[in-house]
Parts: structure tokens; C-alpha cells; sequence
């Protein structure tokens, strides 16, 4: 039979009796793929499985009881305009009365939210196109390298304003206008990934198996994309954060009684001039800054 050694390898031992499988791990041996893609296909490093599985609850639990919990505090007080540091209002009320801490807990929540949702719309359709392009090649290839080429010369939060304005205010379209404003550069990065192994043993035994293109896809290379597909959420989440602040300093972001960081920034500097307003201004930058720099710090110890 040709083809390359390694499938000649796997296909030798079928006529001594032995399986499939036992001669198709002969030829995934000889790449260093292996560890991560049998990894996950058989269940090796379920241990570290359970590890991801518990900090993705951990994330979860911290996002719900914070909903909770800034919820639950009242948020609108007795008098506008309350010095800061008295209590309870320890960073004071805005000219409406109400609670400026409360309000920037309720808008770190929903930046939170909102960078997670267009997370998730990034990554999905990032991962997808890349996936699709990078494995069949040919037309396809072409087309979706344009696509991302001409996408990739406009600035992500150029394309979320757009978005956001035609899709209107609500907390679905800021979701949709960050994620469609944001995948590019994962699908470039998914589709480089996905081409190099196109070409690996694993891959070339599964097609002549006759395996379908979606398991291929779903099994085989999925599992090896991993480490770059958790890379990159962490730095769509960043970048997501960032790009619903625009949206929320220049009012196309969620709406009252709903608030994000951007539209507490965008707020506070109507009324800089008081001490309140700069408290304001100054926590909910402090919150987006914090919150892209723990991001990244987290990438950071990922790629390590």
C-alpha cells in the first residue's frame, strides 16, 4: 500500500490479526502530537481535566454571587450628592442619589458579562471558520482568508460601534457586535493551527480510515487545539472587556437601569468637577484596567 511510512506502519500488522487500533497508535507514536490528542480522545490527564473543571465552576459560582450580592445592595439612597467616606455610602452618591460603589459593582458585573457572552460569539465563530478553512483548503481557504484579511484592517471596536447601532440597544446585540467584532484573530490563528496538522500522521490515518470529515475535525484536531483555543478566550475576553467600554462610553452599550463600566466612566465625566465624579471616573477605570491586567497575567501563565 503507499502512502507515507507511517500509514504503511499502521496498516502492516492488520493481516497478523491484530486491531485497528493497536496499529494506528504504532503511527501516532512517531509525532510529538500524540500526548495531547490521545490525551483527551482516551481519558489520560483526567486529573487535569478535573483541575479545568473546577476553576470554570469556580468562574461560574463568582459570576452568579456577584450578580447576587450586587444586586442585592440597595442602590439608591436618601440624598444626591453624599460626601465620600460616609457611611454607608463610603464612596458617595451620584446628583440622582444614588450609591456610587453599588453602581460600579453592577457595572463590573456587567462587563463581566458582556465580555464573557461576545467571548464565547468570538471564540465559537473564530474557531469554526479557522477549523473549516484550515482542514479543506482550496476555495474555501481563499475566500475565508479574504474575508478575514479585509475584516482584519478595521479596528475591532470601528466594527462593535457599527454593530451595535444596527442591531440596537439590548443586552444580546452588544453580545453579538463584540464576538463578530472580535474573531478574526482567532480564526488566523485556528486556521494556521488546523493546516499544519492537516498534514500530521494521526490525521492522515483517520482519513484513510474513512472517518467523517466532522469527527476528524471534533476528535482528532479539537482535542490537539486546546491550549491555543484557551490562550485565545482569555485574550477575547480581554478584548471584549475593552471593546464594550467603548460601547458603553459613547452610549451603545445596555441601557438604563442596567450600567457597565463605560457607562459609568462616560457619566463620571459629566460631573468631574465634584469629588464624587471623580471617584467614579477613577474606580471604573481602575476596574477596566485591573480586570484586562489579571487577563493577561492569566494568558501569560498559560503560554508558559
Amino acid at each position: 500500500m503507499g502512502g507515507p511510512p507511517s500509514l504503511r506502519n499502521a496498516w502492516g500488522p492488520l493481516g497478523k490479526g491484530r486491531g485497528v487500533p493497536a496499529a494506528l497508535s504504532r503511527a501516532y507514536s512517531g509525532t510529538k502530537l500524540v500526548g495531547p490528542c490521545l490525551g483527551a480522545l482516551t481519558g489520560r490527564g483526567f486529573e487535569s481535566h478535573h483541575l479545568h473543571l473546577r476553576g470554570w465552576l469556580l468562574v461560574l459560582g463568582g459570576w452568579i454571587g456577584g450578580g447576587i450580592i450586587a444586586y442585592a445592595l440597595p442602590v439608591h439612597a436618601a440624598s444626591a450628592l453624599v460626601d465620600v467616606g460616609t457611611w454607608p455610602h463610603v464612596l458617595g452618591t451620584d446628583p440622582l442619589g444614588r450609591d456610587i460603589l453599588v453602581r460600579l459593582l453592577r457595572g463590573l458585573w456587567w462587563s463581566l458579562s458582556l465580555g464573557l457572552g461576545g467571548m464565547v460569539v468570538g471564540l465559537g465563530l473564530g474557531v469554526g471558520v479557522g477549523l473549516v478553512t484550515g482542514y479543506f483548503g482550496g476555495w474555501v481557504d481563499r475566500v475565508g482568508r479574504v474575508v478575514m484579511q479585509v475584516l482584519w484592517v478595521v479596528p475591532s471596536l470601528l466594527w462593535a460601534a457599527i454593530l451595535a447601532y444596527v442591531l440596537g440597544k439590548g443586552v444580546g446585540s452588544v453580545i453579538l457586535a463584540v464576538g463578530l467584532a472580535s474573531w478574526v484573530e482567532t480564526g488566523r490563528l485556528v486556521r494556521v493551527e488546523v493546516r499544519r496538522l492537516r498534514k500530521a500522521a494521526f490525521v492522515e490515518a483517520a482519513v484513510v480510515m474513512g472517518y467523517p470529515v466532522g469527527r476528524i475535525l471534533r476528535r482528532h484536531i479539537g482535542p490537539v487545539l486546546g491550549s491555543v483555543i484557551r490562550v485565545q478566550g482569555l485574550s477575547l475576553f480581554a478584548t471584549g472587556v475593552l471593546i464594550e467600554g467603548g460601547l458603553g462610553f459613547v452610549g451603545l452599550s445596555v441601557g438604563p437601569p442596567h450600567v457597565s463600566l463605560g457607562g459609568l466612566l462616560y457619566e463620571g465625566m459629566g460631573w468631574l468637577s465634584l469629588p464624587q465624579g471623580q471617584v467614579q471616573v477613577i474606580g471604573s477605570t481602575l476596574l477596566l484596567v485591573g480586570m484586562v491586567f489579571v487577563v493577561y497575567l492569566l494568558s501569560q501563565k498559560m503560554r508558559a
